[in-house]
């Protein structure tokens, strides 16, 4: 700067008049920046509360990028640098922010890698190139510029094309972001091919830029470009925040569900077992979730023994539950008519036929009387384990599969101080932490157990499913007790 020589005050003045205009001149990239960062940390913020869900973080990272590039031409402004890296640094935080942002959209609407977000990408990454000769005075600065801007334009491309096919597919986040996105980067468009001619000696083309891109000068100079940033930047700040928000409602009407399920589960999974005369029965019930798939009952009949029941619905959640309690219910319903094994079985894979919309279920019932006999019926699970031994039973397909399936009886004996003990396949198919299965010798091996050391067992070997264990032992036809 030159000196200037006069009264100290005109000098003053001067200077002060000259600062304003400075600032007053980077008034929109100041508001801009401000934006940038205040987006960035709700990104940031967002990300934190959400650890899952990175596209907060991606957008985070873009905004703040954005930041530092807008930050950077403050500076350039404000004081004087000799070093070329500087307008590379700049520059590069742009385009790192543009990756991000690609990054963004892409969680956002949780695509595929297509060949879009490939065509992306490569322009990002021939940018990223291009700017090193470009920055550094390696040529025809005009040449480079104008291929940069080119360069630029697969890249609107790109994110535009995913918008708007994730708006086809009904997404919601798209369908808000189309119009600010597509209007933001058509400014960008008309500023890129009118300086992209200009750079080739067309200087004429500039003076389009004045009615296609006009500038306004209240209450301070800023262009339309600006403007459709500052729109796009709250679209997506408000697209973020209603985003959370309908996740937190899903995730409470979730959890409502949930709770509705296990208070369900709760009711149809016996806290207190009842007395059953020559009987030490045991249980214990551990799901993996919430809410699990595995029930089990003890029925008492009018002889004294037992229609004994325990089962595994594929699934977790709510539709578990919800199927437990029709099977449940029509166990039940169903011990009043009958104590056959195979006909509780056959009635309940009808009524699952009808309600399991593709899912199946497998489930033992043993009817188990005062001497010790016992008859079962099996479809598809487990076998029990008498005494340490697996007891061998004809078995049929699970219910829920097939109208034609069998379920035959098997008759076996329990002895006076022997154990029998059913498991469901959380047991078997625990999982330690280098992928190993429990497996049905481990399982048989610790079956003469009580019923909570075998779950403890089992979990400290590595849970991978609902875990149900029942064990019956036989007491004498004199004794009646229940414990574990």
């Amino acid at each position: 700067m030159a000196p200037r020589i006069g009264e100290t005050e005109l000098v003053r003045k001067e200077i002060n008049d000259r600062n304003d205009q400075e600032f007053r001149s980077l008034a929109d990239i100041n508001i801009l920046l401000l934006i940038n960062v205040l987006a960035a940390l709700s990104g940031f913020a967002l990300f934190a509360l959400r650890r899952a869900e990175r596209e907060y973080l991606w957008f985070g990272l873009s905004e703040a990028l954005t930041a530092i590039h807008f930050g950077l031409r403050d500076y350039e402004f404000y004081y004087s640098h000799s070093l070329q890296t500087f307008e590379l640094l700049r520059e590069w935080a742009g385009l790192l922010s543009a990756l991000f942002f690609l990054a963004f959209i892409f969680a956002l609407l949780k695509g595929r890698r297509n060949w879009l977000y490939w065509s992306a990408i490569a322009s990002i990454s021939v940018q990223l190139l291009v700017s090193v000769p470009e920055n550094l005075g390696w040529g025809s600065l005009a040449a480079w510029s104008g291929m940069m801007g080119l360069l630029s334009l697969p890249y609107y491309a790109s994110i535009l094309a995913l918008l708007y096919r994730g708006a086809r597919r009904g997404v919601p986040d798209a369908r808000l972001l189309l119009g600010p996105v597509a209007l933001s980067y058509a400014e960008g468009t008309v500023v890129v091919v009118a300086y992209t001619i200009a750079s080739f000696g067309r200087q004429d083309w500039l003076d389009y830029l004045s009615w296609l891109m006009p500038s306004f000068e209240w209450p301070f100079p800023f262009y339309a470009q600006d403007v459709t940033d500052l729109l796009m930047q709250l679209s997506i700040l408000a697209v973020l925040l209603m985003r959370f928000a309908r996740t937190r409602r899903d995730e409470q009407r979730l959890g409502a569900e949930l709770e509705s399920a296990r208070a369900v589960q709760q009711v149809l999974i016996p806290s207190e077992l009842p007395a059953i005369p020559g009987f030490a029965i045991g249980s214990v019930y551990k799901p993996a979730t919430q809410v699990g798939g595995d029930f089990f009952q003890i029925i008492p009949t009018p002889s004294n023994g037992a229609i004994v029941v325990i089962g595994d619905v594929s699934g977790k959640g709510m539709p578990a539950a919800m199927t437990v309690s029709l099977l449940v219910g029509t166990l039940r319903t169903l011990a009043h008519y009958t104590h056959s094994p195979g006909e509780i079985l056959s009635a309940m894979n009808q009524r699952m036929l009808a309600r399991s919309n593709g899912g199946f279920t497998t489930c033992l019932v043993l009817r188990v009387d005062l001497d010790g006999k016992i008859t079962a019926a099996n479809a598809g699970h487990p076998a029990p384990y008498n005494n340490g031994a697996e007891q061998a039973i004809e078995s049929g397909l699970p219910l829920g599969i097939s109208a034609q399936s069998k379920y035959p009886e098997s008759t076996f004996s329990l002895s006076a101080g022997g154990q029998l003990t059913l498991v469901t396949d959380g047991v078997v198919e625990a999982r330690g932490k280098d992928g190993e299965l429990f497996g049905f010798a481990r399982t048989q091996a610790i079956s003469r157990e009580n019923a909570e050391q075998i779950a403890q067992t089992t979990q400290e070997f590595g849970q991978d499913d609902d875990i149900t264990v029942l064990t019956l032992r036989h007491t004498g036809p004199q004794a009646s007790a229940s414990g574990n």
